[in-house]
């Protein structure tokens, strides 16, 4: 059924399906594919269009139950979105849960302060409400809903909440929060849930967000590229030889919690790397989304904004021939609308010495940390180092 959503299908005709939408596996499967950024029926479409559209199918979820290749979705968009209705959406999934889970506090802590400072009235009680509109509700408010439905086993959120206390608020956030202390506050015992431990379990860890890939057909050798200063060079010619983290962003991304924090993050990265004496035996780039609008000048200020170090084994490109075949090799998450991207998640990617991808880390936020340990420990001249997280840092931290 999801392969007749497409470019072509009307907004309307997209919503309807969600309403109709039961409980039942291919329907479910039908809201799990509407999740996926390169679905085609996000093509072409405004962002504020993909917006109401994969934050229509989220919220859904509330009332179908939210299977466990869903779960992600939501996480990913408390942890780093910033659309109220999309926040919106990804808490009121998460009460599709089978049980409640105590390790969902810290995404819904952290959606609060993605939002709190411009929150929003949304609804979802139609497609295209009219406004006023019967039922509103805010990003805070479900943020809230979904706290208080988690009981006693939200307790570490409670100091936030009481905070929040002294705060205006809108008349339904403010109830909403009212409700939820009232509820996590109730005499009950947490529960240790297993609903979540039945999905992946890698999302709730600071650690251990990391997944192996044998990624389908050959890297795009023949990829072009330039770089920050306008110097010309191949897939073949960066990316081999030795072990990479190449991660994805545009300049024109307006949520600062993904495209700016990447570069941020690997400006880290690289800091750490030259800390261990290891700047020439791993390299990173960064490739823009946007290869058409990010120019040389548009990289290098991009980059010396954030603390990037450029050298010839770090670099920030775009791809002048190839694109496509790196959209592919890499699966990216991504979409464009008539005019840029219109959506498209957090990844970063661990390569060998012949360019080829080990290890993804896409969607929650990854550690700095960890990804250099995956690529210390990748293949490189034929070999792995041997030298890995114990060895170079300890006990494990974050970033």
């Amino acid at each position: 059924m999801a392969a007749e959503l497409g470019e072509r299908s009307r907004e309307e005709d997209v919503a309807t399906r969600v309403e109709a939408a039961d409980a039942s596996p291919d329907q479910v499967s039908m809201l799990v594919e509407l999740m996926r950024e390169r679905h085609p029926v996000y093509r072409g479409r405004s962002t504020n269009a993909t917006i109401r559209m994969r934050g229509y199918a989220m919220a859904a979820f509330e009332r179908v139950g939210l299977p466990e290749p869903a779960l992600l979705y939501a996480l990913e968009e408390l942890e780093s979105g910033r659309e109220p209705y999309l926040v919106a959406a990804a808490a009121k999934a998460l009460r599709g849960l089978i049980r409640r889970e105590r390790r969902l506090v810290p995404f819904l802590l952290r959606a609060i302060d993605n939002v709190r400072y411009h929150d929003d009235m949304v609804t979802f009680e139609r497609y295209l409400p009219t406004w006023p509109a019967e039922s509103p509700t805010t990003a805070l408010a479900e943020v809230f809903r979904t706290l208080g439905w988690l009981g006693p086993n939200a307790a570490l959120a409670l100091p936030r909440l009481t905070d929040f206390k002294a705060i205006q608020l809108p008349p339904v956030t403010r109830a909403a929060l009212t409700r939820a202390i009232s509820e996590i506050q109730t005499d009950g015992v947490p529960e240790e849930s297993s609903c979540c431990r039945r999905a992946d379990p890698r999302p709730f860890g600071i650690l251990g967000r990391s997944e192996p890939v044998a990624a389908s057909g050959a890297p795009p050798m023949s990829a072009r590229f330039e770089d920050q200063d306008g110097l010309r060079l191949t897939y073949r010619d960066f990316f081999s030889g030795r072990p990479s983290v190449v991660v994805f962003f545009y300049t024109r991304c307006t949520n600062p919690n993904k495209c700016s924090l990447t570069i941020t993050k690997l400006a880290e990265l690289q800091k750490q790397t030259a800390q261990l004496g290891l700047s020439e035996s791993v390299r990173t780039a960064a490739i823009t989304y946007d290869p058409d609008f990010d120019l040389p000048p548009r990289l290098r200020a991009y980059g010396d904004n954030r603390g990037v170090v450029f050298a010839d084994d770090h670099r920030l490109l775009r791809a002048t021939r190839g694109f496509d075949a790196i959209a592919t090799y890499f699966e990216l998450g991504v979409n464009y609308g008539p005019a840029a991207v219109n959506q498209h998640r957090i990844e970063a990617f661990v390569l060998d010495d012949n360019g080829r991808i080990t290890t993804s880390f896409t969607r929650l936020q990854w550690d700095v940390r960890q990804i250099l340990d995956e690529a210390i420990a990748a293949p490189a001249d034929g070999r792995r180092s041997g030298r890995g997280r114990s060895e170079l840092f300890g006990a494990a931290g974050t970033d």
